[in-house]
């Protein structure tokens, strides 16, 4: 059975990043919750008198409702104190337009000072006992150390005090293309019939590097070799190598931790890896602000002025992708999806800061469709299933009212941990937001996204991005549309990336990059940016990267060092100046027809474009400093003023700037040493005599870069 209470062992939440209010904030509030509190009293003191007779409240929805009552008699500030201690939602507790903030005034709901409140959706389960009799099917060294317990409903993630507990899976396999996007070959015997088939799942990377699908499997045939899933693969489902696997069979259970949920018989399967209890999610949301959305329409109605700060949010499920759901750019995700522990759905002037998010099956933060002016703040995301922080607003069309929203010093790591291509931050259809001073590390894909809808994708219908359209407001569309037809629609524009920093992204997957931005409208800004280290030896990746189809952006004065494969992708009319390439770092499993190089251009024409003023520093003796193709030339941009240097072999340089100059370009660009304090070690501080400075290069200060402890 599932216990009706949450176990949450001291290491979790001991060392929060950011999870209490600070001691010098005011204790005083106008409510208070409590584990120890009662719904029935009155909730305007913090603990319990000693008669019992009144205190703290014991829920958030019901601090939630005193305040309506109470906004009847005060409009100004009303703060909801959060006392320490761990609080199991069975619902996901939803403000809506009678609780915003009037006027200017906002409701806080925050920690309690120096104090840890922890919500989560995960229940014990209880009466897991040894299974002493065989077990069909399971493996020989799993026998006699599995143990089982009755359960109801399904989940698709499990914890214990270590976090995130891996279903059973299988080894990978190679499959082929069926029919369509639901059918696939495999290989002999890798697949079953199973009595429980709708429990078993596929996860596949379906023709691509970019992303995986975790599809449930509907029939196999096992004579035939053909089986099919219940919703679509993004692409055809031939798999890249043995990228296919099967998990939630109980032939597969075999290491410790492991675990398979079989729904026909009720039953929970669990190897256990440790003596912690072990909790199953009920809720994919835990707290969500939910505006008066009008789909069709151009008007919504935003909840306004709340904050949440200081709260710890974990145990959240998986989530699932359904038939009808609509994906943005490669189904990176899904457009406004219930999947991320706090969402605010219809939200202006909204805050969530200080925050700790940790061991949840699906996101963490997300601003879905009318999103403005909120702020997403000194949060503290890790070991989550998906994506960091989305802002997403309305598919393509007249739409465009996710704006100004600010992302500021969150500590993000080990996202994607389920859905492998889930970046750090992404932003869909989302402009004018400002992204500053994120610390981003180990995630399996990119670090970071930035996109909107390709424009091929404007006369398609399937799940990808199409789907969102709003066909009513775009109207018809040429049988081949240009950037021009679809540019009005792009609402990823204007917005500022700068002082990120970005490490030990693509840890899984390929083809990505630290920042990556794609079909976004114009006026973005990506500046002031450390990415490093991104040291995963598979190609056809980069820093940065502005992909098909992008224009009108400007990357500057960033620090792209130690990198795998290429340093900088541009493609178009975007400009690259003031930045510093150093140290790209060869793949070993380089994708044919993708050199190593430390700027590249590959879609034209690039007239507008510009590279100007940067430093590109090879530490070896050779180096594919640029490399461009047919239709994409620097001599129909402005490239200049640059400096190339391999530090093993000056000479190569010069041979590389005089090739460059041949062909028209480079003309005052200095193959010389920019004369970096110790670039080995990441250093790019100029000595005094640097002709860098001569080029009017202007320093980059990395110590603005990444969390800052300073007040924004």
């Amino acid at each position: 059975m599932i216990r009706n209470s949450v176990v949450l062992l001291g290491l979790l939440v001991g060392g929060l990043l950011a999870g209490n209010s600070g001691a010098a904030e005011l204790e005083t509030a106008d409510f208070y919750v409590s584990p120890d509190g009662s719904d029935a009293w009155s909730g305007t003191v913090a603990e319990p008198d000693d008669r019992a007779a009144d205190g703290p409240f014991a829920t958030l929805a019901r601090a939630r409702d005193a305040v309506r009552d109470l906004k009847k008699s005060k409009s100004t500030d009303i703060v909801v104190r959060v006392r320490g201690g761990n609080y199991l939602l069975e619902e996901t507790v939803v403000f809506g337009l009678k609780d915003s903030g009037a006027g200017d005034a906002t409701i806080t709901y925050a920690a309690y000072p120096d104090e840890k409140p922890v919500f989560s959706s995960g229940r014990e389960i209880e009466s897991l006992e040894q299974v002493t009799e065989t077990i069909p099917g399971l493996p020989k060294a799993a026998q006699g150390k599995v143990l089982a317990a009755n359960v109801s409903g399904r989940f698709h993630a499990l914890y214990d005090a270590e976090g995130l507990l891996p279903r059973a899976r299988s080894a990978g396999f190679k499959t082929t293309a069926g029919r369509d996007l639901k059918e696939f070959r495999f290989p002999e015997g890798k697949l079953k019939n199973w009595l429980n088939l709708e429990d078993v799942e596929i996860i596949i990377r379906p023709s691509h590097q970019w992303m995986v699908n975790i599809l449930p499997l509907v029939s196999v045939d096992e004579e035939a070799q053909v089986a099919r899933t219940s919703i679509d693969g993004t692409y055809a489902m031939k798999s890249l190598g043995d990228s296919c696997w099967v998990e939630n069979v109980l032939e597969e259970l075999d290491q410790p931790g492991e675990w398979v949920l079989n729904t026909k018989e009720g039953k929970v399967y669990l190897w256990p890896r440790g003596e912690s209890p072990v909790v199953a999610p009920q809720l994919l949301e835990l707290i969500r602000v939910e505006g008066e959305i009008d789909e069709m329409g151009p008007t919504d109605v935003p909840v306004r002025n709340l904050c949440f700060r200081g709260l710890t949010f974990m145990h959240g499920d998986r989530y699932s992708v359904d038939e009808d759901d609509a994906g943005v750019q490669h189904d990176w995700d899904m457009v406004d999806k219930d999947n991320a522990l706090v969402r605010l759905r219809g939200a202006e002037n909204c805050v969530v800061e200080k925050c700790y998010f940790l061991h949840s099956g699906s996101g963490a933060v997300r601003v879905d469709l009318h999103g403005q002016e909120n702020k997403i703040r000194d949060n503290h995301i890790e070991h989550i299933g998906g994506t960091g922080i989305l802002l997403g607003g309305y598919g393509p069309g007249t739409k465009d009212v996710s704006i100004k929203n600010l992302v500021y010093n969150n500590h993000i790591h080990h996202v994607g941990e389920i859905y492998w291509h889930s970046p750090g931050i992404l932003l869909w259809q989302s402009g004018e937001n400002r992204i500053a001073n994120n610390l981003i590390h180990n995630t399996n894909y990119c670090g970071m996204i930035i996109c909107g809808m390709v424009t091929k994708f404007i006369t398609h219908t399937g799940r990808e991005v199409s789907r969102s359209i709003r066909r009513h407001e775009v109207g018809e569309v040429p049988r081949d549309p240009t950037i021009d037809d679809v540019r009005p629609y792009l609402h990823s524009h204007d917005n500022l990336i700068e002082y990120n920093e970005i490490h030990h992204a693509m840890e899984k997957l390929g083809d990505g990059n630290g920042i990556y931005i794609r079909g976004s409208g114009p006026g973005n800004v990506i500046r002031r940016n450390y990415i490093h280290h991104l040291v995963n030896p598979i190609g056809a990746q980069s820093g940065i990267r502005t992909d098909g189809g992008q224009m009108d952006t400007l990357v500057a004065e960033n620090v792209i060092y130690k990198c795998t494969s290429q340093g900088l992708i541009l493609k178009l009319n975007n400009r690259a100046e003031n930045n510093i390439i150093a140290y790209v770092l060869d793949g070993s499993r380089q994708a044919k027809g993708s050199p190593v190089s430390y700027l590249r251009l590959t879609e034209g024409p690039s007239t507008g474009g510009t590279i100007k003023r940067n430093i590109f520093y090879h530490p070896g003796a050779n180096a594919s400093f640029f490399a461009q193709s047919r239709e994409a030339q620097a001599k129909d941009g402005d490239k200049d003023y640059n400096i190339y240097y391999c530090a093993g072999n000056p000479e190569a340089s010069r041979a590389s700037l005089d090739r460059m100059q041949r062909e028209g370009v480079d003309a005052h660009s200095l193959a010389v040493d920019p004369m970096f304090v110790d670039p080995e070690n990441g250093d790019f501080r100029f000595k005094p005599d640097s002709l860098a400075l001569k080029l009017g290069f202007v320093p980059i200060d990395l110590s603005k870069v990444g969390l800052r402890t300073d007040k924004e």
